[in-house]
């Protein structure tokens, strides 16, 4: 391959190693659609998942936030990393300046997310929901790519993440930006026990069902970012989000707002993205 890429498993953050003969990359296949709006069933989706995180921590604060440290939040190792990335993604759609990654889909996690108790209308993502929530909702005539994985395409190997390096690196934001100084990260999913499925079991025996995955992220990371990285796996734009001072502006926005209709959480959303924009600005230094 052309390419050389650094694999994870995005579940617990383990190198994953791949030797021809002995441990075979088996990738679901993928459709590629270049430069999509974002629909109104996925910004639907993303505004879904934007309550149930705001709601989750409204509900555990007094009691799960208590065994956790700043120091824990400020090395990205709790949850609400997915509110602190907000302010960021305003910052950049508003900008005009193309996202770097493709939004990641997987038609058969809305099977499984259909019955999950929590009461969630979903698309089928597996990355990009902030995106989708941003650009839906303020920027709805801006594109980004998406990556679609589907048994139904089959299952491939290696030569299908060259193909998919190959779209990436042709977008409208690396095809303007070098990426000599980066290495090449990609998180999998194992399509069989990750909780991003729920299992295949019905699809694969024992042997091949553990052996399958799917694109869940991909990043470029400068060399010192990837000796030094503070989360279990690679991620960071999480990372370099996910710190105390960022996280308090939040939470003290959410503790003052009363939260009860749908036009409340869009307020919150308005309050969370604009409401310290100086703060964020000063913040986000460190963009490829």
């Amino acid at each position: 391959m052309k390419y050389d890429v650094t694999y994870f498993d995005f579940e617990d953050g383990r190198l994953i190693e791949f030797e021809d003969g002995l441990f075979n990359l088996n990738l679901v296949k993928f459709t590629h659609k270049k430069d999509q709006k974002i629909s109104q069933n996925r910004l639907s989706t993303a505004f879904d998942l934007f309550k149930y995180d705001v709601n989750r921590y409204r509900e555990s604060k007094e009691d799960n936030y208590k065994r956790f440290t700043m120091y824990d939040f400020d090395r990205g190792r709790i949850a609400f990393d997915l509110l602190t990335i907000l302010p960021f993604i305003y910052l950049t759609a508003e900008s005009g300046e193309p996202f770097q990654y493709p939004i990641i889909e997987y038609p058969y996690q809305e099977k499984w997310l259909t019955d999950n108790g929590k009461g969630l209308k979903h698309s089928p993502m597996l990355s990009g929901n902030s995106r989708s929530l941003i650009m839906g909702k303020y920027f709805p005539e801006q594109t980004i790519d998406i990556i679609s994985s589907d048994l139904s395409e089959g299952i491939g190997g290696e030569d299908d993440v060259e193909e998919f390096l190959d779209h990436l690196f042709s977008n409208s934001y690396w095809s303007n930006h070098s990426r000599s100084d980066y290495k090449i990260i990609i998180n999998l999913c194992s399509v069989g026990e990750s909780k991003c499925f729920g299992g295949l079991d019905e699809l694969y025996d024992e042997y091949t069902y553990r052996m399958l995955y799917t694109f869940k992220t991909v990043e470029l990371v400068d060399a010192e970012y990837f000796e030094n990285y503070n989360h279990y796996r690679p991620e960071r734009f999480i990372e370099k989000t996910a710190r105390l001072s960022n996280w308090k502006i939040i939470k003290s926005i959410i503790d003052g707002s009363t939260l009860e209709t749908d036009e409340d959480y869009w307020n919150l959303l308005d309050n969370i993205v604009k409401g310290h924009r100086e703060h964020f600005e000063k913040e986000y230094t460190w963009k490829i």
